[in-house]
């Protein structure tokens, strides 16, 4: 009998050894032969996180920066970048950027290019590989003095879209002011679908595009200060779809009445308020901070159609210092709008502008 006894604690000891070995192999394949598991940025749906910035009393963002920013804590810091700073606007900026509005999924991947990684060999590659891949990009050549150990990501997207059939020019009034724009004719109404109308100051529209694959939204009659309520009356009524072919909203009619102006900037933001900013993630076991962080925006709408520049790049640096009323729908945009653009299988924008005055528009003649 005691020998049966000390034969099933044997056998109970091996099975718990083996148990123990299966646990540490499964925690080694969960964290990638890391201490830390990858860090995966994703998207929730009540995620309004966006960092837009003013330009000439308008509201303008785009999605370069999370992209940078996200590729920056997936491949190189792997975890969620957390700073020593007790600065409000930083942790604000900070606490949107870790929880991104926009991700790679939200675009297709011939619109985008997005790299990181360390030393001046990294820039040499962003740069031949960007420009390759985009012979159009406007934007000159990254040109920073990069040691090896400074750290460089980079985010870039181009996206210029058709309207299925040319509006017709026409000066049109906004805020009072006489400007250039398009309207709607026998030849182009059919461009336009609705999706909500409430009255002439209330509305949002899309515009048929020739490749269906993207969308473009105008809305008027919103709070201007941020986009959260018109985003999220987008997702609303135009959710992700598993088809590209317009079913959304009901059809502009002939009788009806379409007038937008045309549109262009070309604006540059420095983030401020993250510059300088030391990391308390160690990378290679290196303090490092925030040295640059830029972002540029170009767009440009008229009665063609549509083009959205937009690109980022953040640069670390090592640091051996401390922290621091009728039947007739009218739909005539002569008041501040939005103008919104994503893709048909995506929730999320990957363009916001907030028109609040003619400072992005030519007077008429």
């Amino acid at each position: 009998m005691r020998d049966l006894l000390s034969l099933k604690n044997v056998v109970l000891i091996i099975l718990l050894l083996a148990s123990l070995s299966a646990i540490s192999c499964c925690k080694k394949a969960v964290n990638n032969g890391s201490e830390n598991p990858p860090f995966v940025a994703s998207v929730s749906p009540d995620n309004f996180n966006y960092a837009g910035s003013e330009f000439k009393g308008n509201y303008v963002w785009g999605g370069a920066m999370n992209l940078a920013w996200t590729e920056l804590s997936e491949n190189v810091v792997n975890d969620t970048i957390k700073l020593f700073t007790e600065d409000a606007a930083a942790l604000a900026t900070l606490e949107k950027l870790n929880n991104p509005v926009i991700t790679k999924a939200d675009l297709d991947e011939a619109s985008y290019y997005v790299k990181s990684g360390f030393g001046p060999q990294t820039q040499d590659i962003i740069n031949r590989e960007s420009r390759k891949k985009f012979p159009d990009k406007s934007f000159e050549d990254l040109n920073y003095d990069l040691t090896e150990t400074d750290i460089i990501s980079y985010a870039y997207f181009l996206k210029q879209v058709e309207y299925l059939n040319i509006f017709r020019k026409q000066d049109m009034s906004f805020m009072r002011s006489m400007v250039q724009g398009f309207e709607a004719d026998e030849e182009s109404y059919q461009n336009i679908y609705i999706l909500e109308y409430r009255d002439q100051d209330n509305f949002l529209v899309g515009i048929k595009l020739k490749d269906s694959k993207d969308q473009i939204f105008l809305a008027k009659g919103f709070a201007m200060d941020s986009p959260e309520s018109v985003v999220k009356l987008l997702r609303e009524k135009a959710p992700a779809q598993e088809s590209d072919k317009y079913s959304l909203g009901t059809p502009m009619r002939d009788s009806d009445i379409f007038q937008a102006p045309f549109l262009s900037l070309s604006h540059e933001r420095d983030y401020e308020e993250m510059l300088n900013k030391v990391l308390q993630n160690r990378i290679e076991g290196r303090e490092y901070y925030i040295d640059v962080m830029k972002e540029k925006i170009k767009f440009d709408m008229d009665e063609k159609g549509a083009r959205v520049e937009n690109e980022a790049v953040i640069v670390m640096r090592v640091t051996s210092v401390g922290p621091v009323d009728s039947d007739i729908k009218t739909m005539i945009l002569n008041k501040p709008y939005w103008v919104l653009m994503k893709r048909y299988d995506s929730d999320n924008p990957y363009f916001i502008l907030g028109v609040n005055n003619t400072e992005l528009m030519k007077q008429a003649e």
